[in-house]
C-alpha cells in the first residue's frame, strides 16, 4: 500500500502545474466585459457584475454597445454588433485587437508599451507615451474612417497590410481611407464609431381645460355685430300716462320700446290702438261739457263757490 507522504509527493507537480497555469491566466488577463446582451467566446471567467476575458476571447456586442474595462486601466468601446478578438503578450501589457466590421471606440494612457489594432486591410500601431482616445469604423466595402475624440493627445500609425503606404493621424483631426486604400485619403464623416441614440423630446401634457368657464368680464366681452335696423328686444305693453291736473290720458295707446345694443338706444314709439265697434246695447256716452261750461267751473274754484 504507498505511503500518504509518497502520494503526497506525487501529487505536487500537478499542483505547481495547477498553480503555473492559474499564474499565466491571471497575467493573461485583459478585462471584464459589460454588456446587457453581449456574447463572448473563449477564455473567460464569471464575476460579480460583468465577464472577465483572458487573452484569445472574442466579444461580440448585440443592438447595445459593449464596454470592455481593461485591467490595466482604460477602456475600448464595442459598438452594436461588431465583434472583436482580444489578444495580448505574455506579460499582458500589450494588446492586440482585431476588428473585421463595425465600429470601436478607444479611451486608454499608455505609458511604456505598444497596442495594435488589426482591420482586414491595416494595421494601427499605438506608441507609448500618450493619452488614446480615437474612434474606428470599418465597412464591409474596406472603408475604414478614423476620428480623433476630446482627449486624445497622441499619434495613430497607419500602415497597409498588403501595400507599402503609411499614415499618421494626428491629435484633433479625422481621415477616411476608401476601399481599403490610403491614396485618396479624405476627411472623415461625423458619423465615425458608434452611432448616436437618439432620445426623444419629451412631450409637454396638454394644458387642461376647466369644466366650466367663467362668465366673461363686460370688460372683454365682444358681443356679435348685428344688423343696423335689427332690434334685440322688443316688447309690446300698454302704455297709460296720467298728468296732473289733466283730464287727458293715454289709455288705450299702444307703446312699442326697442332696445338696441348696437348703439345703447331705447326707442319709444306711440301707436293708437285700434278700439272694437261699440255695442249698440250700451247707453250711448254722455257729452263732455263744452267750453264755456268747463271756463264757468273754473271761475266758480277762484270765487269759492
Amino acid at each position: 500500500m504507498p505511503c500518504p507522504r509518497a502520494l503526497r509527493y506525487a501529487a505536487l507537480p500537478l499542483w505547481l502545474l495547477l498553480a503555473t497555469a492559474a499564474a499565466q491566466a491571471q497575467q493573461n488577463a485583459i478585462g471584464e466585459v459589460f454588456s446587457s446582451d453581449a456574447s463572448v467566446r473563449g477564455s473567460v471567467t464569471l464575476s460579480g457584475n460583468g465577464a472577465r476575458v483572458l487573452s484569445g476571447s472574442q466579444v461580440t456586442a448585440g443592438d447595445a454597445a459593449a464596454v470592455l474595462k481593461l485591467e490595466r486601466g482604460g477602456q475600448v468601446r464595442i459598438c452594436p454588433h461588431t465583434n472583436v478578438s482580444l489578444n495580448s503578450n505574455a506579460t499582458g501589457k500589450s494588446l492586440v485587437l482585431g476588428v473585421n466590421a463595425g465600429a470601436v471606440e478607444v479611451d486608454y494612457t499608455l505609458l511604456n508599451s505598444t497596442d495594435s489594432l488589426l482591420t482586414p486591410d491595416f494595421r494601427l500601431q499605438l506608441i507609448s507615451p500618450g493619452d488614446f482616445h480615437f474612434a474606428l469604423s470599418v465597412g464591409a466595402s474596406g472603408d475604414t474612417c478614423l476620428h480623433s475624440l476630446n482627449g486624445n493627445d497622441a499619434a495613430v500609425f497607419v500602415a497597409e497590410m498588403m501595400g507599402a503606404e503609411s499614415y499618421q493621424l494626428m491629435p484633433g483631426r479625422s481621415v477616411l481611407f476608401k476601399a481599403g486604400k490610403i491614396s485618396g485619403a479624405s476627411e472623415a464623416p461625423t458619423n465615425c464609431g458608434c452611432p448616436v441614440v437618439q432620445t426623444a423630446a419629451p412631450v409637454a401634457p396638454a394644458a387642461a381645460t376647466p369644466a366650466t368657464q367663467p362668465p366673461p368680464s363686460p370688460e372683454t366681452a365682444q358681443p356679435k355685430a348685428a344688423a343696423p335696423d335689427q332690434a334685440h328686444l322688443e316688447a309690446d305693453t300698454t302704455f297709460v300716462y296720467h298728468g296732473k291736473n289733466h283730464e287727458q290720458d293715454f289709455a288705450g295707446t299702444v307703446a312699442k320700446l326697442s332696445w338696441s345694443h348696437d348703439d345703447s338706444r331705447l326707442a319709444l314709439a306711440l301707436l293708437p290702438q285700434v278700439q272694437p265697434p261699440a255695442d249698440t246695447a250700451k247707453p250711448p256716452e254722455q257729452k263732455k261739457p263744452g267750453l264755456l261750461h268747463r271756463f264757468a267751473h273754473a271761475i266758480g274754484r277762484v270765487f269759492g263757490r
